[in-house]
């Protein structure tokens, strides 16, 4: 990991390697929690024993490290600050903890800001990143030279817990996969029709009810997933500062783009901390005709 990190300024650098290691606690205490808390979380979600501690974690440790003076986290109401710091931090501590129970793919997202007070447009990232919990703890950073896939190395903490060959990922320029959430039934008819535009040309399905874990297939095999606008919830699911400008951003850097069906993510201009917008990630040529069905 110091081989990609060593063109970054030092302060980033530490912040990377500091969320390398609390993201390895997090890994590591998964198979050790499987239960759910009495608490609700701001969006009325119940909330795994596992989105707390690992909220608390992050946050916590975030705050008194001296180089984040604002943390934002979906499962807070209102950002936490510090009295020292040059970076804001937007975390998805555990996306897709409802996965815990069934074992399938977790992770945590983060969005990095510089001199930036939250909410903020997604444009003004410096960094994302998102650590994946899956057969292997994967880490894939998104930097101003591009986007970086690192696997563990197995010993070391810090920059000696991840290795990575250096070279920046892209979008493979086919895309044969797609991944929608929502119910089906609840699609708009425009959703409904690109759908199965996809599905004329052989693109196969793939869903798995974490946004890390969907969107790290897209990464590797091209294609496009979203969770959409819906007919009771013109906004989708997902969060603007916490998942859907991160993964817009790193989507960005390795060659694709991300849309709310109408315009950049990136480009959203935040009227709160909690806002919702419809997100629709992958390759450039679905991106675009994603956005020209969305017109009809």
């Amino acid at each position: 990991m110091a081989e990609v990190l060593r063109t970054e300024d030092v302060s980033l650098r530490k912040l990377i390697l500091l969320l390398a290691d609390l993201t390895a606690s997090i890994a590591t205490a998964i198979p050790k929690s499987l239960g759910r808390t009495d608490k609700y979380n701001v969006y009325g979600e119940k909330q795994e024993e596992m989105d707390v501690w690992a909220n608390e974690l992050l946050t916590k440790k975030l705050v008194n490290s001296g180089l984040v003076k604002q943390v934002a986290s979906e499962e807070i109401p209102q950002p936490l600050t510090s009295k020292r710091g040059e970076f804001s931090v937007t975390l998805d501590p555990l996306d897709g903890s409802s996965n815990i129970t069934s074992n399938n793919l977790m992770g945590t997202i983060v969005g990095i800001y510089r001199n930036t007070t939250l909410p903020a447009k997604g444009r003004n990232q410096i960094a994302a990143m998102y650590f994946l919990y899956g057969p292997y703890t994967e880490a894939v950073v998104a930097l101003k030279d591009g986007v970086f896939i690192f696997i563990p190395s197995g010993t070391g903490s810090g920059s000696k817990r991840y290795f990575c060959d250096g070279k920046p990922h892209m979008l493979p320029e086919n895309g044969t996969i797609y991944g929608i959430g929502g119910l089906k039934q609840k699609w708009t008819p425009r959703v409904q029709n690109f759908v199965q535009s996809l599905e004329s040309r052989g693109l196969k399905l793939r869903y798995g009810g974490s946004f890390v874990g969907d969107f790290n297939q897209v990464l590797y095999y091209g294609g496009i997933f979203a969770y959409p606008e819906l007919v009771d919830a013109p906004a989708g699911k997902l969060r603007l500062q916490f998942e859907s400008n991160p993964i817009a951003f790193i989507t960005e850097r390795a060659g694709g783009r991300g849309s709310t069906g109408r315009a950049s993510i990136l480009d959203v201009e935040p009227t709160r901390i909690d806002e919702r917008v419809p997100t629709y990630v992958g390759n450039i040529d679905l991106i675009s005709e994603l956005e020209e069905t969305m017109k009809m």
